[in-house]
């Protein structure tokens, strides 16, 4: 059973501005959205008032609920997209800063005077090329006759 996860802001400095970049991307286009919303209900009163309907004919009501419709969609895809740029943005921003702050925490200890064991990144995790590459220093230190 994996251990549950203290924080997934390891390095705010690094995942807040990733975050805030996704925010960004989904107000973007949570406003492409809206944009199309008005264009859509704009649409529909001009061909409304095209048709010089009197008020509560058939046609006009049935209008009325596909401007309503599309508001309830627009607003739901908007705040469900929100979500989703928020969740796929921290758990990307921990499969980018924890690796790396696992790796200064694991130098840190080495230069401290800890053994020089090998460091694990968590599999998903970027930079696995800099966990073999410490692997191979450490390694080295180990086999080094001047022990840290």
């Amino acid at each position: 059973m994996r251990p549950i996860r203290k924080s997934y802001f390891v390095n705010p400095r690094l995942q807040l501005p990733l975050i805030l970049g996704a925010n960004v991307l989904a107000l973007i286009s949570a406003l492409m959205i809206a944009t199309l919303y008005f264009y859509m209900q704009s649409q529909l009163q001009q061909y409304g008032s095209t048709l010089d309907l009197p008020a509560g004919h058939p046609v006009s009501e049935f209008l009325a609920q596909r401007q309503a419709d599309f508001a309830r969609i627009c607003v739901l895809i908007g705040i469900i997209q929100v979500a989703l740029f928020n969740v796929t943005a921290v758990l990307l921003s921990h499969r980018i800063a924890g690796p790396l702050y696992r790796l200064q925490r694991h130098l840190e200890d080495v230069g401290a005077g800890k053994e020089p064991a090998d460091v694990k990144f968590r599999n998903g995790d970027f930079y696995q090329h800099l966990a073999e590459a410490c692997n191979k220093v450490m390694a080295r230190l180990r086999e080094s006759p001047m022990k840290p």
